[in-house]
């Protein structure tokens, strides 16, 4: 019998090698998606969706390729979560205060308040505190829509907004025309606003016909290259009202359904490096456009505490109110008020205060006046010119 075992053998190598066959005509073709975000092509919020894209197709080695269409290529930017949901977009990026008219639990899946925390404390919350089961949630149940999300924290925080004269106090804002976005929009609603909600790529033109009076979109990066500093002078800033801009990769969720168990896991972890490297760069890039505004007569204000105070107040009115009525709401706002309570006296505790260090080295560098006594000199100036 042992001069047949090598022929047996033989026979045994062919038939692994015949059975091998199927399975690599079995690899996965390439996927082409077609993809969207609600922002324009210079926006932060998009160059994270193109930076997704490319990290997606090196990861992959090439089997998912996604186009990456700015705002009102394909649909209106509003459009975006619907357009992915029905099929028309196969993935995309927008924010949820987009559509806040939906659901009031849009605003603290997106951009807060946020009971205090941070951009990087929200994302905590995402991945770290529960909000990835809620978002889950809020698209399935609340939502309804055939989606599957990832958040995408950036562009925080963000300004008051550029107004074309001094604002010193809440009272200059009342009555005022003001473009602003999500919950900063029924906020100072009830503050005596006029408020209007706008896509970024029309609020320049709107300043300047003086349909409106008051504008925010982002910061220093991301309002100089939409042109805001040619129709306004006085740029206020903090905002208070958005300490973070919560976007969303979107994706069809049949789409969704045909990536095998390592591409979904890639979208979760090219999702946390785009996000997290372009806001890297965000920082640094806004820091410098901040300059560039200074040079060009821009002057960079301290927002009056008393708007910050009676913004506040007057959202936890709006809050309690929205926890009273809307179940799923009240159970969002319950899960990041517990984590918040763990990690921001924390922070307050433990974390050096940023400003100590910060002023010891560089006080004579900050900028925004109003700040600690400092650019004085540019109040006065600006005094001296009514």
């Amino acid at each position: 019998m042992r001069k047949f075992i090598p022929a047996v053998a033989s026979l045994a190598a062919a038939c692994m090698l015949l059975t091998a066959v199927p399975v690599l005509a079995q690899a996965p073709a390439k996927m082409s998606l077609k993809g969207q975000s609600s922002h324009p092509a210079s926006a932060n919020l998009h160059l994270i969706f193109i930076l997704w894209a490319q990290t997606m197709e090196k990861m992959s080695n090439g089997r998912v390729a996604i186009s990456t269409a700015p705002g009102g290529a394909i649909v209106p930017p509003f459009e975006v979560f619907d357009a992915a949901s029905k099929g028309v977009l196969d993935v995309g990026m927008i924010t949820f205060g987009y559509i806040q008219g939906r659901h009031p639990a849009t605003i603290p899946m997106s951009h807060g308040p946020l009971f205090g925390m941070d951009g990087l404390d929200y994302y905590a919350w995402y991945y770290d505190g529960g909000g990835m089961a809620l978002l889950e949630e809020f698209y399935r149940d609340i939502l309804k829509l055939n989606l599957v999300g990832f958040p995408v924290p950036t562009d925080y925080p963000q300004g008051l907004g550029w107004f074309k004269k001094p604002i010193n106090s809440l009272k200059d804002i009342k009555g005022m025309k003001y473009r602003i976005f999500g919950i900063g929009a029924e906020t100072y609603g009830r503050l005596g606003a006029s408020v209007v909600t706008l896509p970024g790529q029309e609020i320049v033109a709107a300043m300047e016909r003086g349909v409106i009076q008051g504008a925010e979109w982002i910061n220093c990066l991301e309002d100089r290259k939409l042109g805001l500093h040619k129709v306004a002078k006085y740029y206020y800033t903090p905002g208070m009202h958005e300490p973070v801009t919560g976007g969303q990769i979107i994706i069809n969720k049949d789409v969704w359904a045909k990536f095998s168990p390592d591409l979904q896991e890639m979208v979760k972890v090219a999702s946390v490096y785009a996000t997290m490297q372009r806001n890297f760069a965000f920082n640094r890039e806004t820091a410098d456009a901040c300059q560039e505004l200074i040079k060009e007569g821009i002057e960079i204000r301290k927002t009056p505490d008393d708007i910050l105070k009676n913004f506040l107040d007057t959202w936890e009115k709006i809050q309690a109110e929205y926890v009273a009525k809307e179940p799923f709401y009240a159970k969002v706002i319950a899960s990041q008020k517990k984590y918040a309570e763990t990690v921001v006296p924390f922070r307050l505790s433990w974390f050096p205060p940023y400003d100590f260090a910060g002023n010891y080295y560089w006080k004579d560098k900050v900028y925004r006046a109003g700040s600690r006594g400092v650019a004085k000199k540019a109040d006065a100036k600006a005094d001296t010119k009514k």
